[in-house]
C-alpha cells in the first residue's frame, strides 16, 4: 500500500472498516459512528476514492446521498489491514491473563465514563 502513497492512519482504517461492515453506507453515517465533522469525513472519503479503494453507488431511495462501497483493492487492503491489526492486538495481549485484561477494561471504561464527565461539566 506504500506504493500508492495512502497515509494509513487509524481514522483511514475506522473508514474503510465501517464502509465494509455496514450495508448502504454513508458520509453522514461515518461522521456520525466516528464523530467527526462532515467536511472531515469528506475529506477522507475523497482521499480513498483518489487512491481507488472507494467508489460511490447511486442511493435509489435519496438523490442527495450516495453508498459508499469498497473497490476489490479496497476490499483487499482492508483484509490485509484487518490482519495485521488482528496480529498487533494478539502481540500486546502476549503474557496477559484474561483476568488482568478484564481489569484494564475495566478501569479504561471508568476513565473514560469519568472524562466524559468532566467534558460535560465545561
Amino acid at each position: 500500500m506504500k506504493e500508492k502513497q495512502l497515509s494509513l492512519s487509524p481514522m483511514y482504517f475506522m473508514i474503510l472498516k465501517n464502509i465494509h461492515d455496514t450495508q448502504d453506507c454513508t458520509a453522514n453515517y461515518l461522521a456520525d459512528v466516528t464523530e467527526k465533522d462532515k467536511g472531515q469525513i469528506t475529506r477522507l472519503v475523497q482521499e480513498l476514492i483518489n487512491q481507488s479503494l472507494v467508489t460511490k453507488m447511486p442511493n435509489p431511495m435519496d438523490k442527495r446521498s450516495q453508498f459508499l462501497k469498497l473497490t476489490p483493492h479496497g476490499r483487499q487492503c482492508y483484509q490485509e489491514l484487518a490482519s495485521a491489526d488482528q496480529a498487533v492486538l494478539k502481540d500486546m495481549r502476549a503474557n496477559i491473563s484474561d483476568e488482568e485484561l478484564k481489569h484494564f477494561l475495566t478501569i479504561g471504561e471508568k476513565m473514560l465514563s469519568n472524562l466524559n464527565t468532566i467534558n460535560h461539566k465545561a
